[in-house]
């Protein structure tokens, strides 16, 4: 069995998959304080009949796939963002993470309220035993909530060698506003220009329910939350992107909250995101689009 810090370690990636920003943000819920000036169109979004591809990145090299689909739920005229990672595999010394498949899902009303959000995965822990590594536990995990009167109401069915739980979890709160974010893996954001900036502020309710049943399994602290300050540059950037790295012209969108950076690189001449990078605790995780 992992030691208690790799055991740690291996929950707060559980925890990752809920979030992108750093090991326990990798892919948040922001909200603007006001709508901000930017955009991701939900019906261009929906209209898209290929999935976007994404490389995963730690440190620069590979390590998985996501892939991310939008698609229009006519019976109630809402929208569901799918993100599907295949094969995520994390090192920490002598011990391997591995996520097979991860799930996550959101559904967001036309003018961008959350309604919904899931994840469901697979986790292999595997521990190096001369040039190899050997499996010493296998997991999986259906986490899925719905917004009722302004509550998120969630539930948990964990089965693993480090957590067995299968129960309603505790009731979280859903601030009003956009629950899709520019920061988030979208194919295209609009309506990007030189010098704007905006604040906005995490809202992940899926995160706040499991970190709050994770507080009483491996002590985790009590995160202190800081809204993200989001800036984009006075002119486009070059960036080193595709198979053959040809310089691509991009404006880029820095958020920075306390140590967490998060910049998304967004092609200038038709507002296609080609590359996502979330630093924090010095990690370094990316999304960079495959075409």
């Amino acid at each position: 069995m992992p030691s208690r810090p790799t055991i740690v370690a291996v929950v707060l990636f559980w925890l990752a998959t809920v979030g992108w920003v750093g090991y326990r943000d990798v892919w948040p819920r922001l909200t603007a304080s006001g709508p901000p000036p930017v955009e991701v169109e939900l019906g261009d979004e929906a209209s898209q009949l290929v999935p976007v591809r994404w490389n995963v990145l730690r440190g620069g090299q590979r390590v998985g796939r996501l892939t991310t689909r939008m698609t229009y739920q006519d019976a109630d005229d809402t929208f569901r963002l799918t993100h599907q990672y295949a094969n995520l595999t994390f090192d920490f010394g002598s011990a391997r993470v591995v996520f097979p498949e991860v799930t996550l899902t959101t559904r967001v009303t036309r003018g961008g309220a959350l309604r919904e959000q899931g994840m469901v995965g697979r986790v292999q822990i595997q521990r190096r035993i001369g040039d190899e590594f050997v499996s010493v536990g296998e997991g999986r995990a259906v986490v899925e909530g719905e917004v009722r009167d302004g509550l998120f109401h969630s539930r948990c069915d964990i089965d693993s060698p480090l957590l067995k739980v299968k129960r309603d979890l505790d009731p979280v709160p859903v601030p009003d506003g956009q629950a899709l974010s520019p920061l988030q893996p979208v194919g295209r954001i609009t309506n990007v220009r030189a010098g704007q900036r905006w604040v906005v502020h995490e809202i992940n309710p899926l995160h706040d329910a499991m970190s709050s049943l994770l507080k009483g399994v491996v002590g985790l602290p009590e995160e202190k939350r800081e809204a993200f300050v989001a800036t984009v540059g006075d002119r486009p950037e070059p960036l080193a992107w595709g198979r053959d790295k040809a310089e691509v012209l991009c404006w880029v969108i820095d958020y920075r909250a306390g140590e967490s950076r998060v910049r998304t690189w967004v092609r200038a001449d038709d507002g296609r995101v080609l590359r996502q990078e979330a630093s924090r605790d010095g990690e370094t995780l990316a999304l960079e689009r495959d075409e």
